[in-house]
C-alpha cells in the first residue's frame, strides 16, 4: 500500500456518491469544480483551496446519510438540517476539519455569514458561500425537472443579491463567464479535477496510516444509510485483521487489510436503501440490484491510484473459490490470501451479528454453517479452520466492535432526528 493523493482519493469518494442517484451524477465534481475556479479567480491560495475543494466535492454528504429523496435535489426543504450532519460526520477528520465548516454553512445566506463571521474565519465563511453559489449555478443548469439555458443561468445570478451571495463570488462568476472559462470548464465531462489544479494541491498526499483512519470515517456514510447495516463494516473490518494475524500477514498487511475492510462495502452507496432494509427475502431482480455493489466498488477504488491489492481484497469479498460467487465468478486461482480473509470476515459478520428484525446465529449454528461452505468449495477451508480455532475471541472481539458501533450509529441518529 501506498501513499494516496488526497486529490485523487476525494474525487473517488464524490463518484461513489454518484450512484446513490442517477439525477446527482456528476453534480459534486461540478460543484467541486466550479468552486475552485472561483476561489482561484479571489485568491483564494493552497492549502485553502484542497480544503474548498474537499467541501465542494462533499457537500451534500450529509443528506445521502439521512436517507433524503434526491430527485433534482429534492432535499432543499432540509437545507440546514444535511448541512449539519454533514458536519458532524466530517468535523473528526483532521484532513476535513476545515471542509467540514464549509459545508456546515455552505446554505447559509451571506447576510447571516457576515454576522456569523465576527465570530470565526472570515475566507471559510467565503468559501461556504462560493460552494453555495456553485451548488446553485450547477442545479440551475443541470440538476432536477427545469433545466436552464446558460444564459438565462447567466440572468439569474446577475439578480442575487448580496445578502445572499458575497459580492465578490458574484463577480467571479460574471467575470469567468465573461472570458469563456466557466462554462468551457464546468461542461467538459471528460476533463478530471486535477487538470485544473496546481501542482501546489496535487502534491498533497497522505500515508497509508492517515489513509486508514480516513477510510474509517468513510464507514459511517457507507453503513449509518441503513440501520440494518450500521455496524456491518466495522465487524467485518475487525474480524479480518484478526484473521490476518492468525494467518501470519505481517504488521503492514493487517493495515492493509483494515482498510480494506472499511471499503469493502462502498459500493452499497448505489443500492436503494428500501433494498438494505428489506427484512425479507430480495425478489429476483432486487438480488441483481444488490449485486451490483461489487462491480460499484472496483470501479470507485480502482480509480483511486496506490491502493492496488486493496482494492481487490476489498471488491472480491462475494467472489467464491468453486466459481460460483461474483460478479466476476473467479475462481481459487484467481483468489488471493487476502480476498480469501475477506470473504470468510464477510460472511462471519453476516450470519453472527444481531439485526433488528433478527437475532445473529448461535456459535454452533455458525460453525456449521461456515463448515458447510468450506466443504462445498465455497470459502477457503484453511481461512475456516481459523475461525473454528479462535472462534471464541474473534467473535467476542467482533461483538465489542459493533457494540461501540452501534452507540456511535444511534448518537448519530438522534441529532439527526
Amino acid at each position: 500500500m501506498e501513499d494516496v493523493s488526497l486529490i485523487d482519493l476525494a474525487c473517488g469518494i464524490s463518484s461513489a456518491l454518484d450512484y446513490i442517484s442517477p439525477t446527482v451524477t456528476g453534480h459534486h465534481r461540478r460543484v467541486g469544480m466550479a468552486s475552485v475556479m472561483f476561489g482561484s479567480h479571489l485568491g483564494i491560495t493552497a492549502p485553502s483551496l484542497v480544503d474548498l475543494l474537499l467541501a465542494g466535492l462533499l457537500h451534500d454528504i450529509g443528506a445521502f446519510s439521512m436517507d433524503r429523496p434526491l430527485d433534482g435535489l429534492g432535499f432543499d426543504s432540509d437545507l440546514e438540517e444535511h448541512a449539519v450532519v454533514g458536519y458532524r460526520l466530517l468535523r473528526d477528520h483532521p484532513f476535513l476539519e476545515r471542509a467540514s465548516r464549509a459545508v456546515l454553512y455552505h446554505h447559509t445566506s451571506w447576510r447571516d455569514l457576515r454576522v456569523i463571521r465576527q465570530e470565526g474565519d472570515r475566507e471559510t465563511l467565503l468559501m461556504a458561500n462560493i460552494i453555495n453559489l456553485a451548488d446553485r449555478v450547477d442545479i440551475l443548469r443541470r440538476v432536477g425537472t427545469r433545466k436552464y439555458e446558460r444564459k438565462d443561468v447567466e440572468r439569474t445570478v446577475a439578480g442575487f443579491s448580496s445578502d445572499m451571495y458575497a459580492p465578490e463570488a458574484l463577480r467571479a462568476f460574471t467575470e469567468l463567464v465573461d472570458n469563456g472559462i466557466f462554462w468551457a470548464l464546468m461542461e467538459d465531462q471528460e476533463m478530471p479535477v486535477r487538470d485544473l489544479l496546481s501542482r501546489e494541491l496535487l502534491d498533497v498526499r497522505i500515508t497509508p496510516d492517515q489513509l486508514i483512519d480516513f477510510s474509517g470515517f468513510f464507514t459511517r456514510i457507507i453503513d449509518f444509510r441503513s440501520r440494518h447495516t450500521a455496524t456491518h463494516t466495522a465487524g467485518v473490518a475487525e474480524s479480518a485483521v484478526l484473521l490476518a494475524r492468525f494467518a501470519g500477514m505481517d504488521e503492514q498487511e493487517q493495515k492493509s487489510m483494515r482498510l480494506a475492510g472499511n471499503l469493502h462495502d462502498i459500493g452499497k452507496l448505489a443500492v436503494p436503501t428500501e433494498l438494505l432494509d428489506k427484512p425479507g427475502a430480495l425478489e429476483k431482480d432486487e438480488y441483481v440490484r444488490v449485486q451490483d455493489h461489487a462491480t460499484v466498488c472496483a470501479e470507485v477504488l480502482r480509480s483511486i491510484p496506490g491502493l492496488g491489492e486493496v482494492a481487490d481484497w476489498a471488491c472480491q469479498h462475494h467472489e467464491r473459490l468453486n466459481g460460483k460467487g461474483y460478479p466476476l465468478g473467479l475462481t481459487a486461482d484467481q483468489l488471493s490470501l487476502g480476498s480469501r480473509i475477506m470473504q470468510v470476515a464477510d460472511v462471519h459478520t453476516a450470519i453472527t451479528e444481531d439485526r433488528p428484525y433478527r437475532k445473529g446465529m448461535s456459535r454452533e449454528q455458525a460453525l456449521a454453517v461456515l463448515r458447510s461452505m468450506a466443504e462445498k468449495g465455497f470459502l477457503d477451508a484453511d481461512i475456516v479452520d481459523l475461525v473454528i480455532d479462535n472462534h471464541d475471541h474473534l467473535d467476542a472481539v467482533r461483538s465489542m466492535v459493533q457494540s461501540r458501533a452501534l452507540s456511535e450509529f444511534e448518537r448519530f441518529a438522534r441529532g439527526i432526528g
